[in-house]
């Protein structure tokens, strides 16, 4: 039987982990752990934007396109500001082919930078407009914890301003 090659869009290619200290991080991706049946994965740095950089994120992607993995990554991490690899998120998305989209931002989360629905706005918008020039979808990747507000800054943004869902 064949299959199509499946597509992981949430990986930690350069390791996650880190909140209970450095002992507590977990390694970089292998070759070996990505090739269970995935031909694309999308890296992303998740917690830690402090010790795992974007220029550590698409050295890690490029790596693995050499192995024979289509690799994309997000730029940013869980905090705001975003840390791009370029000074503007839409240059990154409009410069760099494996950067798709921006993320994983969390809100909601007490690992969150708590961004305010202002913020996620100016990310929203900075996200639409490299996607539009740049042909890719522009999306803002979001990482929800569990706490009481839960998307209220997401409901925000699309009650005031203009920027589509979808």
């Amino acid at each position: 039987m064949l299959f199509p090659g499946f597509i992981d869009s949430h990986i930690h290619i350069i390791g996650g982990g880190g909140e209970g200290g450095d002992k507590t991080r977990t390694p970089e991706l292998t070759l070996t752990g990505a090739t269970a049946g995935m031909t694309t994965i999308v890296g992303v740095i998740g917690t830690d934007g402090t010790t795992r950089t974007m220029p550590d994120l698409i050295a890690k992607a490029h790596a693995l396109e050499e192995e024979g993995i289509s690799c994309y990554v997000h730029t940013g991490s869980y905090q705001v500001p975003v840390k791009m690899l370029t000074e503007k998120i839409e240059d990154d998305l409009i410069l760099i082919d494996n950067i798709i989209d921006v993320g994983e931002i969390a809100i909601a989360d007490h690992r969150s930078s708590q961004p305010t629905w202002q913020e996620m706005t100016k990310i929203a918008a900075a996200a639409r407009i490299g996607g539009l020039l740049s042909g890719k979808a522009g999306i803002v990747n979001v990482h929800v914890g569990d706490s009481q507000s839960k998307l209220k800054v997401l409901e925000e943004v699309v009650e005031y301003t203009d920027i589509p869902i979808c």
